[in-house]
């Protein structure tokens, strides 16, 4: 197998998955997690990213972190995809804010708009 074969193979698999997990009604948050995301508090949006989940026991959202997004002077950045795919990006998240972001979107189905990057 070619190396062209086999990236065209691991994508299709990748968007298969991301597909799959939009078709079973849960909410993907993503969080920027590189160097500059890190250094400004990641570490503890993340940590209140899986604190929030367990202790208001919420089952559809999927925590997931990703690399540079590029924005450095934003982060920490949380996009949280919906049920129906919408994306919404919220910039210097805390881990308060990260609590209330999963709280609002998972148990409410509302965005905060003060928060947003865009949306």
């Amino acid at each position: 197998m070619t190396n062209i074969k086999f990236y065209k193979n691991l994508r299709a698999t990748a968007e298969e998955n991301i597909k799959n997990k939009r078709k079973k009604g849960r909410i993907r948050a993503v969080l920027g997690y590189s160097k500059c995301s890190v250094s400004v508090g990641a570490n503890d949006v993340l940590k209140a990213l899986q604190e929030v989940l367990l202790e208001a026991e919420i089952k559809d959202v999927i925590i997931e972190t990703t690399g540079c997004i590029g924005l450095c002077s934003r982060e920490p950045l949380l996009d949280i995809f919906t049920y129906e795919g919408k994306r919404y990006t919220y910039e210097l998240v805390t881990p308060r804010m990260a609590k209330a972001i999963v709280i609002s979107h998972s148990l409410y189905d509302e965005n905060i708009n003060e928060w947003l990057l865009k949306n």
